[in-house]
């Protein structure tokens, strides 16, 4: 289980598709918290994601603190890229954050604090 710490996910985007939305309101999050460093951006970059798309991704993610895995994408659902509506909460909410405005093909090194990822709880609590 992972407790109170910081959170660094390695995130790649495979698959996107846009739904149009109209009047939705912009999230008030806390997207400066989560600290996002972009590793690759291929060169067609269109389209970027956006809240309600379905996008399909790999990430593991790692203890801040010691570097060590608590979670692999590729490990779950027979190795295949995670499906999810983006935005919605089905994934933790910096992962939400973090994977706004991504180009299919990207890459990025994400870090998340606590209170964006699984609280006093932890990873993997009953």
């Amino acid at each position: 289980m992972t407790f109170g710490v910081r959170l660094v996910f390695f995130l790649q985007a495979f698959c996107l598709l846009t739904i149009h939305t109209h009047g939705q309101k912009k999230e008030d999050a806390t997207a400066e918290e989560v600290k996002i460093e972009v590793l690759h951006v291929p060169k067609e970059c269109k389209p970027k994601s956006k809240k309600g798309d379905l996008l399909n991704a790999h990430y593991d993610g790692y203890l801040a603190g010691d570097g060590s895995k608590f979670y692999c994408s590729r490990t779950q659902n027979e190795g295949h890229p995670k499906w999810f509506v983006l935005g919605v909460g089905q994934v933790i909410k910096g992962l939400d954050i973090a994977m706004m405005n991504m180009c299919p093909g990207e890459k990025r090194k994400v870090t998340i604090p606590p209170s964006l990822a699984y609280g006093k709880e932890g990873y993997g609590s009953a």
